[in-house]
């Protein structure tokens, strides 16, 4: 499973729809992989004066998921998305270079998304899984 960052900050949050779902996976054994643009994300979120997140709280989530980095195959696999769902709709497709780069990582490792934010991965053209 391949982690977005509403997933991430909803377990921040204490949802509890996040919270079972994450304890669902490790029950079944399915690796929760952190792409290193949510990272970018998260720490985005820390260092934002609206935040009252502390960079030791993201930290300490981040620490127990494993990386994917975004590599030259999974930059061209993001821009082939990318340009795939904005001639789908003839053009912006109102979808972020970071959710591309999230969704190239869940084609190249055939894996879904988990996310809350459904609808710029179903337009990339990948699984997707919520909770």
């Amino acid at each position: 499973m391949i982690i977005d960052s509403s997933y991430l900050f909803d377990l921040m949050a204490e949802d509890p729809a996040a919270f079972s779902k994450g304890a669902e996976l490790v029950e079944k054994g399915e690796m929760q992989w952190l792409p290193t643009p949510v990272v970018a994300e998260a720490y985005y979120c820390v260092g934002t004066v609206r935040s009252d997140t502390t960079e030791q709280a993201v930290r300490n989530r981040l620490l127990g998921y494993p990386r994917i980095d975004v590599d030259e195959e999974i930059a061209r696999k993001a821009g082939e998305l990318l340009a795939a769902a904005d001639d789908h709709v003839g053009g912006d497709a109102g979808v972020g270079p970071n959710d591309a780069y999230i969704a190239a990582m869940a084609d190249v490792l055939d894996d879904a998304v988990l996310t809350d934010n459904v609808e710029d991965f179903e337009a990339l053209g990948v699984p997707v899984e919520t909770y």
